[in-house]
């Protein structure tokens, strides 16, 4: 004989029914908020290249595939580069003159780099050394200058010495500031109503100072400069006529003052 289930069974059973429906519930609602705290895919890194090397020619980098001039020499900030994250990037340079033999220019791999994912936007130094004991292929030293907008905000100016002496600088009425070797500072001038500021770098040579910079910057909302102070043993060889070579002589070993001026579209 069956027996009925009680009043205190049926109310159990219908508590656990209930129960059993609001913890569906509740992971169907945990869903979208689970799905929103996944961390994003890394965002496409956005990279400038400043070679630092003697040997004259252009750069190219190629990705997946596909291959892009990034500079036409040495000592020069490229224009703004798009690559994607964590993706290994071949760095490559033409020569600037054909081979005798085969009247070709000769292309010759230089580097891998692999930019961190972490990097939303920088400046990437690639500093050639002397080829390794057995080897015909020069090395070389990869930095990154992180851009992010919390430590280098609009109307910001930031200043690399890369050279090997130390540099004195000043921008506009903000108080001038000594930089030895390997380091960087930013700073914050505040340019005039029509978004000027006067930019003075110098030297330090022996017992006195050389001004290699003293001209009028302009600096306009969204803007912020990168200043880079740099040393060619060549004297930048590479980037003289033939005709001034013969006019004026070969270079001096010396100090240069780059930079370049990005704007961003949102901060």
């Amino acid at each position: 004989m069956t027996t009925a289930p009680s009043i205190t069974q049926l109310v159990s059973s219908r508590a656990s029914r209930l129960l059993a429906l609001g913890l569906a519930v509740l992971c169907c609602a945990s869903l979208p908020l689970r799905a929103q705290t996944t961390p994003d895919a890394p965002h496409p890194t956005t990279l400038r290249f400043l070679f630092l090397d003697e040997t004259p020619g252009a750069y190219s980098l190629q990705s997946g595939g596909a291959t892009r001039q990034i500079s036409s020499a040495p000592y020069a900030i490229s224009s703004p580069i798009t690559v994607q994250p964590r993706g290994r990037l071949d760095i490559f340079q033409t020569a600037s003159t054909p081979d005798p033999v085969t009247g070709e220019k000769e292309r010759v791999k230089l580097t891998s780099i692999t930019p961190p994912g972490n990097l939303v936007s920088a400046l990437a130094v690639i500093t050639t050394r002397p080829p390794a004991e057995g080897s015909t292929l020069p090395t070389c030293d990869v930095t990154y200058f992180d851009n992010d907008i919390k430590a280098f905000p609009t109307g910001s100016v930031r200043v690399i010495n890369l050279g090997r002496a130390p540099m004195g600088t000043q921008f506009g009425k903000t108080p001038p500031f000594l930089l030895q070797p390997g380091e960087e500072r930013i700073i914050q001038p505040t340019p005039d109503e029509k978004n000027r500021v006067v930019a003075k770098v110098a030297v330090s040579e022996g017992e006195g100072w050389r001004l290699l910079a003293n001209k009028i910057v302009l600096l306009r909302p969204g803007q912020r400069l990168t200043g880079v102070f740099i040393y060619s043993p060549s004297g930048r060889l590479h980037s003289y006529t033939a005709e001034e070579l013969a006019e004026f002589g070969k270079p001096k070993p010396g100090h240069f003052w780059i930079s370049y001026i990005d704007t961003i579209q949102n901060e």
